[in-house]
């Protein structure tokens, strides 16, 4: 890796360039620095709140108490053998599982409910998957299913489901190396369950918690994920996404070749990534909550050569990366928006690669990050359109008190510069080598770097505050 800085021999000689000099040899060393660290940190925070919400189901929780059976329902003792049952029923039979276990695999053929409570466990043999549904119009709800096959060809899940109008909600699947797949479907509800996945495996292969794969017209809502891989939407347009809590996995949420998904009111604590956006268009996000993403490689959102996304009314907060934008917008004509956010305490709030134009960003909040804004390859995000931001490193003035500064918000760092130029010097920042730096380019005109961006209607404080 070559250390030389262009144009470092035009630098002053004495103090600055021993500063230089230092903070270059010492970013060396920081080469070798591992990040395992880091990640054990992630896990501890996520190990905490997976000991806590797990102690929680075992005292009782969604899907604890029997839902009430209808009149005309079949009440299933336990340990009844449930194929031959589904397979002799009537179209849009109810039957009403009671406590205890019974043995899987099970598939579903015609439109039937099958529910119980969480006490009901419909347990796997250990090969395949454990509850398959190949029809329309069926309904899982309440009970728990435990354990699936390991084999990651087969795409061994809890629950399988394919075919139209499909419901599950409020079931507990825990032990199964997929959580609930669902492929080449229309108008599935996916509500209200925990899954639980195999925390004792790394987690790039662990199976997803939730899996849709050329899906439509369909709704992930209020579940409960733990120590899973990823929500996963691939090849799924027109989906929502909503007020779902992930903690413990990979990607929170993550779509590929997925136009005009909606991801709103979640939380995503302790992954590695909240929310990964690629080859996608017209997805929103929207009042999420997405933190402690914290680890060498986290992000909160990351976007890949997508376009049109609208991400308003979010809080990124201890996020290594709160959001990178990489070659986005994608196509001519496409724009990304970012409205009235908050980015807080992150290492890098917003980095740009390849993605300098076309971006709006309005009345968002920049506080306590390490650096608020970052261009990868020493350009500049003067082609934003920035307006209405607060800055809490702005150092203007409101002369006529109506909450905007009366000069512009423009940083230049030249720390900042080289830490862009070489990337290991991050490990610096805060440090008083770096500082030193950014205190010899204001005393030396010609260390000045050009300026990163232009904000001319910079807020006094963040919005909404008092």
């Amino acid at each position: 890796m070559t250390t030389a800085v262009p144009g470092s021999h035009r630098i002053a000689r004495g103090g600055v360039t021993i500063v230089v000099a230092c903070a270059l040899i010492a970013a060396r060393r920081a080469d070798e620095r591992p990040v395992a660290s880091e990640r054990a940190a992630a896990s501890a925070r996520s190990g905490t709140h997976i000991t806590g919400s797990r102690a929680a189901l075992a005292a009782g929780g969604p899907g604890a108490e029997e839902a009430a059976c209808p009149a005309d329902g079949v009440r299933v003792p336990a340990n009844t053998p449930l194929q031959s049952l589904v397979e002799s029923a009537a179209t849009g039979a109810v039957f009403c599982l009671a406590p205890g276990r019974y043995e899987g695999p099970l598939e579903i053929h015609r439109p039937l409910t099958l529910q119980g409570p969480a006490t009901a466990v419909l347990a796997s043999n250990g090969e395949g998957t454990t509850v398959r549904v190949l029809a329309d119009s069926a309904v899982l709800e309440g009970f728990t299913v435990e354990g699936s096959g390991r084999r990651y060809d087969k795409m061994d899940a809890a629950v399988y489901l394919k075919g139209r109008g499909l419901a599950v909600r409020g079931l507990t699947v825990r032990d199964a190396l997929f959580g609930i797949v669902t492929e080449q479907s229309d108008g599935v509800t996916i509500a209200d369950n925990h899954v639980y996945g195999l925390a004792d495996l790394p987690v790039g292969v662990r199976g997803d918690g939730i899996r849709l794969w050329e899906v439509r017209h369909s709704v992930v809502a209020r579940n409960h994920l733990e120590d899973s891989r990823d929500i996963l939407v691939w090849y799924s347009p027109g989906n929502r996404i909503t007020h779902n809590r992930v903690i413990g996995s990979r990607y929170a949420t993550h779509f590929m070749y997925s136009d005009d998904c909606v991801v709103d009111s979640a939380t995503y604590r302790g992954n590695i990534v909240g929310v990964f956006v690629m080859y996608s268009r017209g997805v929103t996000l929207r009042g999420n909550t997405i933190a402690d993403n914290a680890v060498a490689d986290g992000m909160g959102l990351g976007v890949k050569e997508s376009g049109n996304l609208t991400v308003v009314d979010n809080r990124f907060v201890h996020d290594h990366a709160c959001l990178y934008l990489d070659t986005s917008p994608f196509r001519k004509g496409d724009s990304v928006l970012v409205h009235g956010n908050t980015f807080a305490r992150c290492d890098a709030a917003v980095t740009f690669h390849s993605s300098e134009r076309h971006n709006t960003f309005t009345d968002n909040t920049f506080q306590g990050n390490q650096i608020h804004v970052a261009v990868e390859g020493r350009g500049t995000a003067r082609d934003v359109v920035w307006s209405g931001n607060y800055f809490d490193d702005y150092q203007g003035y409101d002369l006529d008190g109506d909450g905007t500064g009366d000069v512009a918000y423009e940083p230049r760092s030249l720390s900042e510069r080289l830490v862009q130029g070489h990337p290991r010097l991050a490990f610096f920042r805060g440090t008083i080598a770096l500082e030193l730096l950014d205190v010899a380019a204001r005393v030396f005109p010609l260390l000045q770097p050009e300026i990163l961006l232009v904000d001319p209607q910079p807020r006094m404080a963040p919005p909404g505050a008092v």
